[in-house]
Order: structure tokens, then C-alpha cells, then sequence
């Protein structure tokens, strides 16, 4: 008879890494002090940018704040056909390839690659999952909206 063996669950280090980039679009009300008293006949302000947790995706209950987010491109330029570059914050240079195409394709196919540092992620359509970034004082500082979302697939 053959044998049987026991399997234990991996731990989560051997699991691979728990970081996740979303490419974003957001927007965010300008001239506004602390979010209340704002200029009458304000414009808001629509930019990319990149948006890293380090502990896992975005999850209804936890998780909403990013662990760092940096501003690619202001105003708003298409993450599809360009590569796109930044410095996320103590983390390293930050570098995109999403395909020309990707702007059709269904949310969670492929649509492309990411890296930061020496770490690299592939990236699918995403197009609804939403975050909100507050500032210190708990308050709503920016909306944003992920074109693409980018797990790592470093193990």
C-alpha cells in the first residue's frame, strides 16, 4: 500500500509576499482647508498615481488605507501603451507596462506588468474597486477609482 503523508498549510512567508499595487485614478477637491471651507468655484483635480499595501488587497473591512501612495501623473494620464515611472517613498522606483489594448479588456484579465525595486507583479483589470485616502485628521483627503490591480508574484 502507499503511503500517506501529512501536509501542513506554508507559512506565509513561504506563501510569497502579501504587497499589492493598484494603479489609480483619483480626484481630490482643491483649495480646500481641512476638507471644509473650499473655494466656491473649485475644479477637482484628476491624477494617477500608484497606490502600495504592503499587508494584502484592499478588503471591504480593513485594509482601505494605502501603506504609501505617489502621484504619477498630474493631470491624468492612461496607464495602457506607456510605461509609467515614479520613486514610491522609501520603497524604490516604481515602473508599469500595461499593455495598449488593456483599456478593453474585462476586469481581472492580465493586463500587464509592474515592478518596484527589485520586486515584480502582474497586474489585471480592475476598474471598480474604490479607496479613499484620509489625512491625519481622519478626514476624506482623495477618492480613487483602480484601473489595475497588481499583486506581487515574488515568492
Amino acid at each position: 500500500l502507499p503511503t500517506l503523508t501529512t501536509s501542513a498549510p506554508l507559512a506565509s512567508a513561504q506563501m510569497g509576499s502579501k504587497h499589492n499595487l493598484y494603479l489609480v485614478t483619483c480626484t481630490r477637491e482643491p483649495d480646500c482647508l481641512l476638507g471644509i471651507l473650499c473655494a466656491p468655484q473649485r475644479t477637482p483635480v484628476t491624477y494617477t498615481a500608484v497606490a502600495y499595501y504592503a499587508n494584502g488587497p484592499i478588503e471591504s473591512n480593513r485594509n482601505q488605507n494605502p501603506t504609501s501612495i505617489t502621484t504619477v501623473s498630474q493631470p491624468r494620464a492612461p496607464w495602457e501603451g506607456s510605461a509609467r515611472t515614479a520613486r514610491i517613498n522609501r520603497l524604490g522606483d516604481f515602473a508599469s507596462s500595461i499593455d495598449a489594448a488593456a483599456a478593453s479588456i474585462q476586469k481581472g484579465q492580465i493586463a500587464g506588468t509592474a515592478k518596484v525595486g527589485s520586486e515584480d507583479f502582474v497586474c489585471f483589470k480592475d476598474g471598480a474597486t474604490a479607496l479613499s485616502v484620509r489625512t491625519d485628521l481622519g478626514l476624506s483627503g482623495y477618492s480613487c477609482t483602480a484601473d489595475y490591480w497588481c499583486p506581487s508574484i515574488q515568492v
